[in-house]
């Protein structure tokens, strides 16, 4: 159905994303600002490294924060955050409800995929020590790195793990970006999605684990989602903090018992997926 807008957001994430792991490269990090450029999780990252101090492609960074295999759906500059979010309430003309579904959850800026291996290599999410899924910054590392670092960053229990991590900032055109605007832009409606054009994501070459418990405290907030083909009701979206067992668990049983979830068609998680039918793998990069 032409009117299940999630649709091509969706693939032009998922290239997004297959395009940033695509395109790890195991090359040794040789920038002259490697020692210096040191930051306290992905905001001040993308605060004092990319935007005040200009990092871009190929530079060394030691970043530290968590690294969890909850990534944003939609990933982007959190500093632009809440210009798109107040773009859905700020402009002329009319906007149906589809359309503004569509383009509310793609603002929202905190729906959160959770992705297995993709062929040897592993996208997963920086943030904050204390994070939110929207102001992180996605990244890749090769899966076996990963693995031999953290055994049990698949297990299905695994949320995050407090890291320093060392890389290089590198640039993929981001796919969800584009479709995005032309959604808006049908509805008369200028987002100022530029800026996706060149997203900065990491390449990780190495990591360095807090081992006492008082050190891996962590928090991590985001929503859980599922997509349905359903022309009224295609999101089923909850929030609520992943590191909260309880918690997380409440937001899957009230998306698994929404009355709409009888006409799911993609569910956010790979890991711990209701069926094959329903994984955002299986239907998007597979």
């Amino acid at each position: 159905m032409d009117s299940l807008l999630w649709k091509p957001l969706l693939e032009a994430a998922a290239q997004t994303l297959v395009g940033a792991a695509g395109s790890y490269g195991f090359s040794a990090i040789m920038s002259k600002y490697y020692k210096e450029n040191s930051f306290q999780g992905a905001m001040d990252l993308w605060k004092r490294g990319i935007h005040i101090g200009n990092l871009g492609e190929g530079d060394g960074v030691n970043v530290d924060g968590i690294i969890s295999p909850y990534l944003q759906l939609f990933p982007g500059d959190p500093l632009e955050n809440a210009k798109r979010y107040n773009s859905l309430y700020n402009f002329q003309g009319k906007i149906n409800k589809r359309q503004f579904q569509a383009i509310e959850f793609f603002a929202g800026s905190d729906a959160t995929l959770r992705l297995s291996s993709l062929n040897g290599e592993t996208l997963v999410g920086v943030y904050d020590r204390y994070g939110f899924v929207g102001e992180g910054i996605i990244a890749v590392l090769p899966t076996k790195l990963l693995l031999k670092r953290i055994p049990d960053f698949f297990s299905n229990k695994f949320v995050a793990k407090r890291v320093v991590l060392s890389g290089k900032i590198s640039k993929c055109p981001s796919q969800h970006g584009y479709v995005a605007q032309s959604i808006a832009l049908k509805a008369g409606l200028e987002m100022g999605l530029s800026e996706y054009r060149n997203l900065p994501y990491l390449q990780i070459s190495k990591l360095k684990l807090f081992n006492s418990t008082s050190d891996n405290i962590f928090s991590l907030a985001g929503s859980p989602w599922a997509v349905t083909d359903s022309d009224k009701d295609q999101y089923i979206v909850q929030y609520g903090q992943i590191d909260n067992t309880i918690e997380m668990n409440n937001c899957r049983k009230n998306i698994i018992n929404s009355k709409q979830w009888k006409n799911a068609k993609v569910y956010f998680d790979d890991i711990n997926c209701p069926s094959t039918e329903l994984s955002f793998r299986s239907n998007y990069i597979l």
